[in-house]
């Protein structure tokens, strides 16, 4: 029988573990974690932004998605200085250009099957 997925070990071609695949993989296992990433690729989303553009999706479950790609280092959450609490989120700097061809590839891909 086969190891489930988040059981296996990658591995390079000289046996060393390809943690770096594993990290990445699991960073977009969410649910609603290809949906913001899309978004955000375009610029800041708020959360109700988010929310209006995905009916379907609790508050619960996108918060619990953002919070996982704020500690992964995926986005960055800014509090705005105004006089009712508003949060943004957006990719980081680091980020912004990879997640895009990211997506491109991952578009192209589901194109494919």
């Amino acid at each position: 029988m086969a190891a489930p997925i988040n059981q296996l070990v990658w591995k390079n071609a000289d046996g060393s573990q390809l943690n770096h695949l594993q990290r990445a993989l699991d960073s977009l296992a969410g649910k609603w974690t290809g949906q913001i990433l899309w978004v955000m690729k375009d610029g800041p989303v708020r959360l109700s932004d988010l929310m209006r553009m995905h009916p379907s999706a609790s508050k619960k479950a996108l918060t619990a998605s953002l919070r996982s790609l704020e500690s992964s280092g995926v986005i960055l959450r800014r509090d705005l200085s105004t006089s009712v609490l508003r949060v943004e989120y957006e990719l980081t700097e680091p980020m912004r250009q990879r997640v895009s061809e990211l997506l491109t590839c991952l578009e192209a891909f589901g194109g494919l099957l």
